[in-house]
């Protein structure tokens, strides 16, 4: 934890998550996200699925590309200090890995804005347009961040408890 000061450490002694990090699985997950919200939204005049889908078909891979990202997002969800030494080590091996998958998310993401760009036959659609530059910034975001290497190279250390219970198993 050399690499950055105390001011990026939370009160747990490991990496804080950058807000741009959240935004980035916002945005790779806006198809689960505008799913909830549509079914929040009891409003059946108000489709809130047309505005942002064509067709199921555009829904249905919107999901499946948000998919890929699910798996970091729990684990992120999961990254906090345990009781248990084995499940932090475990959950801390799969944690480093975990940047690959974004990457893998967002470069399908925009692969497929721009099969959707085509068939449109390259009309400008400022809805598709913004949503490009959006996820080319998040790819370039997970590709380029220094301190997103440092972030996923890091977990929550284990509690006290387990500490004092590693101590007693070995003397044991």
């Amino acid at each position: 934890m050399s690499r950055y000061g105390p001011e990026y450490w939370d009160k747990y002694g490991s990496y804080r998550t950058p807000i741009a990090f959240n935004l980035s699985l916002l945005v790779l997950l806006r198809g689960y996200f505008i799913w909830v919200i549509a079914a929040l939204s009891r409003r059946p005049e108000l489709d809130l699925m047309s505005l942002f889908f064509k067709n199921k078909n555009d829904f249905f891979i919107a999901i499946a590309i948000g998919s890929i990202a699910i798996i970091p997002t729990i684990l992120f969800c999961l990254r906090r200090p345990r009781d248990s030494h084995s499940a932090s080590d475990k959950l801390a091996k799969i944690w480093r890995y975990m940047r690959w998958p974004l990457i893998v998310c967002a470069v399908v993401d925009l692969t497929w804005l721009s099969i959707q760009a085509a068939h449109s036959h390259y009309r400008f659609s400022s809805f598709l347009a913004v949503q490009m530059m959006i996820v080319l910034w998040v790819l370039w975001y997970l590709v380029k961040s220094r301190y997103l290497t440092v972030f996923f190279n890091d977990w929550p250390e284990p509690t006290e408890k387990a500490s004092e219970e590693k101590k007693r198993l070995k003397r044991d």
